[in-house]
């Protein structure tokens, strides 16, 4: 059974048993509960735990305490009540926008707010609102029951396939990264000779291609990206659940280690893949037993995957230290010593994170292992991202969609009453810019209109059992999150809620219009807040984040230049980063969100192109970022800091963020590149006389390599920059300025 399957079929027990339970004890509003599974599984993670459970039962009761004291207060002024509600309730959704981890615990806290009024009735509020209260807080906790104890997903397995996933990508890089350009091109000339191979010869050199040196420069850059997606991924999967599984807090040091051992192997193979060829070609020749580290390095990746059932590691076999080849580094040039000198050091450094990444998985479920390092690891994430744009926006929409819809219920009393108010402005803030066009509300809500409403002729009349009941409830779930997921899969379950399932059933057309012309209502203002106040779609977006990336790019590399920072422009740095961060992911959302058949001059592949070069950038950043810590204590980068500036990366990175319409030809792009190239390269001559006055033997192995390093850094944001402003200009981005009527 696959997962979808799975998760499908929680839901739809859930759900059932939430219908099911309260009718057979005669409870009044089974469908509240009903409904809050139906939110909490469309917008909520897939998985569960107790402690996630008693968060939403406490964001559920103090939402209704808020509600009751609002009701209570401005019980005689509705005007009055309803400014105080659209403020709490735009400031929750603002806070369930910004928090990082599952956002149903203030989801739930916005919903009991905005369902504590009576309709408008103060007399039987007070009830009306306990009886909300109780019949949301059963939902939570038959939700939580039933994902807790049918099909429990297996955390720690799936974290450990992840583990190894991110290993053998990394594996594969590094094998990739570390062989020399002469072994490749022994393998393209001994392939060249002799006839035509065969069909048998193809299929095998097919099967090896990744170890071709003709295609080794085409896949580095695909492994990067391969090796960031399995980092993202099993951050993501162990900071969703460490905190709330016992199988992996009880080892949570370990796994701590783990990731962060990890993290770092990707940051060195990262800065390796830019400049392999030339650390390959030249630190084989410096290194005299270089292919002995390489081979120790591989056989460690190799025996990760054992690691996890081993209770001790193999401290007993040693490897030899990095052994340079003296004589001929007297005679190389300070570039070949340097590269040489930077190689060994990476190899020595992966070789020795691989080691404590190996103890550290040994360590994990034994009971015997202990741990034999102790690093300093990074600080703990944070919770909530205050400074996104798009989630105060959402939150103004929802303040925005409150009123309109208010003002609406009092002058015209639409079908449904104030229910279209509560809808409305829920609705509108879960779906607040999410890659969903809006016609597919219509179309998903229809498809569950046509499928209730002839169950509600021809079906349920004819239900006499509560097992009968049960069958449709749960075949109908099942459907709607097996075939769709995420938010949208409300909009089809909706037709569920048109039946008005009770014990007393009362079948009567014009009741079920009613509902329904409730529910087209609340779509068709979700879909006004599509466009208004703040406007959500896919072209315009992709601009707005293009400008904001590229501005947080370039105070990202501003900052970076300030040798002693205070903390106030540590704290910027910090902001812009993580803003840079987010922005970035947002950016290739919404470029695969555009529909090219409007533009006939921009196609999918040069957003892709643009997007996959931007994310390159980031990575180079963060490198650089994780290493300044490092690189400020280093003597020969203090140094250079002091005697040189470097005023071209800066100033490219400025043109990006003022970058508009470009009217130029191909050839003006070509030589701006070429003018900034020249510069950079004026910018590293500069650096040769910097070299002749350094003494060599003041300088430790560590300093000339860390050195190196950042040069290489540097080198790496240049050229992501020089291939962004590439890709920028192949797109013509005035056609995604213009609107489509």
């Amino acid at each position: 059974m696959s997962e979808k399957f799975k998760f499908a079929c929680r839901v739809a027990i859930s759900l059932t048993l939430a219908f099911l339970i309260p009718m057979s004890l005669g409870w009044p509003q089974a469908s509240t509960a009903a409904t809050t599974v139906m939110l909490i599984a469309s917008t909520g993670s897939r998985r569960e735990s107790l402690a996630k459970g008693t968060l939403r039962v406490m964001g559920t009761i103090v939402g209704a305490i808020i509600g009751l004291v609002l009701v209570g207060a401005f019980a005689q002024d509705r005007l009055l009540y309803m400014l105080a509600v659209s403020l709490a309730v735009t400031a929750v959704f603002y806070i369930r926008n910004a928090y990082l981890a599952d956002p149903t615990l203030f989801m739930l806290t916005g919903v009991m707010i905005l369902m504590m009024f009576n309709g408008g009735d103060p007399e039987g509020a007070f009830i009306y609102g306990l009886d909300r209260t109780y019949m949301t807080v059963f939902g939570v906790v038959v939700y939580t029951l039933v994902g807790i104890f049918i099909f429990p997903p297996q955390v720690e397995q799936n974290l450990r396939h992840l583990a190894d996933s991110l290993g053998e990508i990394q594996s594969q890089l590094f094998l990739q990264i570390t062989r020399p350009c002469a072994d490749a091109s022994e393998h393209e000339s001994e392939s060249s000779e002799g006839d035509e191979p065969s069909q048998s010869e193809e299929s095998t050199s097919a099967e090896s291609e990744p170890e071709s040196g003709k295609n080794a420069k085409a896949d580095i850059p695909a492994l990067v990206g391969k090796m960031y997606a399995a980092q993202e991924a099993l951050e993501a999967r162990y900071k969703s659940i460490s905190a709330e599984c016992s199988d992996i807090s009880s080892y949570k040091t370990e796994w701590d280690h783990v990731l962060h051992y990890y993290r770092k192997l990707t940051e060195l193979l990262v800065f390796a893949a830019r400049e392999h060829r030339q650390l390959a070609e030249q630190s084989s020749a410096f290194i005299e037993n270089y292919q002995l580290q390489v081979d120790e390095i591989a056989h460690l990746y190799q025996l990760m995957p054992q690691g996890w059932e081993s209770s001790s590691p193999d401290s007993e076999q040693e490897t030899p230290p990095v052994a340079y080849s003296t004589t001929k580094l007297e005679v190389a040039t300070h570039l070949e010593r340097g590269a040489a000198i930077t190689m060994g050091y990476l190899l020595e450094n992966i070789r020795e994170k691989l080691e404590r990444l190996y103890s550290s998985v040994c360590c994990i479920d034994s009971v015997t292992g202990r741990m034999q390092y102790h690093e300093e690891l990074a600080g703990k994430d944070a919770r909530f991202n205050w400074w996104d744009a798009e989630n105060a926006k959402s939150a103004v929409k929802a303040f925005f969609i409150y009123w309109l819809t208010g003002v609406i219920w009092i002058l015209f009393n639409p079908p449904g009453g104030y229910n279209l108010v509560v809808f409305s402005t829920l609705f509108a803030s879960i779906l607040s810019f999410m890659p969903l066009h809006p016609v597919m509300l219509f179309i998903l809500f229809t498809l569950g209109f046509i499928f209730s409403v002839p169950a509600y002729v021809f079906l349920l009349p004819q239900l006499t059992l509560g097992s009968e009941l049960a069958v449709f409830i749960f075949t109908y779930t099942f459907v709607g999150f097996y075939l769709l997921k995420g938010p949208i899969t409300i909009f089809f379950l909706i037709g569920m809620f048109t039946l008005g399932i009770d014990n007393n059933m009362v079948y009567h057309f014009g009741i079920t219009l009613t509902i329904v012309m409730l529910f087209y209502l609340t779509v068709f203002m979700v879909i006004f807040s599509y466009y208004f106040p703040f406007s959500s779609r896919p072209e315009h977006l992709l601009l707005v984040m293009k400008e904001r990336y590229f501005r947080h790019v370039y105070r990202s590399i501003v900052g970076f230049q300030v040798r002693e920072k205070s903390w106030w422009q540590q704290w910027l740095l910090r902001w812009h980063l993580i803003t840079m961060k987010a922005t970035v992911k947002k950016l290739a959302l919404w470029s695969g969100k555009v529909n090219v058949d409007y533009c006939e001059s921009v196609t999918a592949q040069q957003l892709k192109d643009f997007c996959h070069q931007c994310e390159v950038l980031s990575h180079h950043l963060f490198i650089l970022s994780a290493a300044e810590s490092r690189l400020s204590k280093n003597r020969l980068v203090s140094t250079a800091r002091e005697q040189y500036q470097d005023k071209v990366i800066p100033e490219i990175a400025f043109g990006l963020t003022h970058h508009r319409v470009s009217d130029s030809s191909n050839n003006d792009v070509e030589q701006y590149i070429a003018d900034e190239k020249n510069s950079y390269s004026l910018l590293e001559n500069q650096l040769d006389s910097f070299f002749e006055n350094i003494e060599w033997s003041d300088y430790s192995k560590s300093d000339i390599a860390g050195f190196y390093i950042y040069l290489n850094l540097k080198k790496n944001i240049f050229q992501s920059l020089i291939q962004c402003k590439v890709t920028s200009e192949a797109i013509y981005w005035q056609q995604l300025s213009q609107n489509r009527f």
